[in-house]
């Protein structure tokens, strides 16, 4: 009994050293620090080895991994932000019933609309784009946690996981259209592949 009120004493502690931690840090966004701190906790707890600690590390591990997804997907940055916007609205004429066929005969969504999107993003302006926010990661992080690779790799299949989507979205709403991205999904990860390994 003595135990639990010990680990629940320095959970209580843990949970607001780290809320204090982002209050101080405003330059590295709160989501960093959180998703970092609770990696450093989850580890430790690992090396713990205690029963008593299971449930305790898996809420540590969820808050570590929405933490992550929270920083990658939306506070980060979107190297492809416009095409993401463009679909986002084929989407939602999609779930309002409008059949995939169709949606090129909205004006917003036409295909001529969709080739000038894809024209401003080409591939060296795609790795400029990279390149920009993996150097806002290198800033970010601590390089005592070691997530950079981590980071990294989540950003990347983020932004690949987009694209796909995307290319599949072309396929049943523009087919025969003739339109592609001017980039190759291969371009994105040997671009990532590049700078991860110049990251360690």
């Amino acid at each position: 009994m003595e135990s639990g009120v010990i680990l629940w004493n320095r959970k209580q502690w843990y949970q607001r050293r780290v809320r204090g931690i982002s209050k101080e840090q405003q330059k590295v966004p709160p989501e960093v620090v959180m998703f970092e701190n609770y990696h450093h906790l989850t580890e430790l707890m690992k090396s713990m080895n205690l029963a008593c600690l299971s449930e305790l590390q898996k809420r540590a591990i969820k808050l570590y991994d929405t933490n992550l997804n929270e920083y990658v997907t939306v506070k980060l940055g979107n190297p492809i932000e416009k095409i993401s916007a463009f679909f986002s609205g084929v989407k939602q004429s999609l779930s309002s019933a409008v059949r995939p066929e169709e949606v090129g005969f909205q004006i917003n969504y036409s295909r001529s609309v969709l080739k000038s999107i894809i024209k401003q993003y080409p591939l060296k302006d795609i790795r400029r784009s990279i390149e920009h926010y993996l150097n806002k990661i290198e800033k970010h992080l601590c390089e005592e946690e070691g997530l950079h690779g981590t980071v990294g790799s989540t950003y990347c299949h983020s932004i690949l996981s987009q694209v796909t989507e995307y290319q599949g979205l072309m396929k049943s709403c523009y087919p025969d259209s003739g339109v592609t991205f001017e980039f190759r999904e291969e371009d994105i990860r040997r671009l990532f592949d590049v700078r991860m390994q110049k990251m360690g």
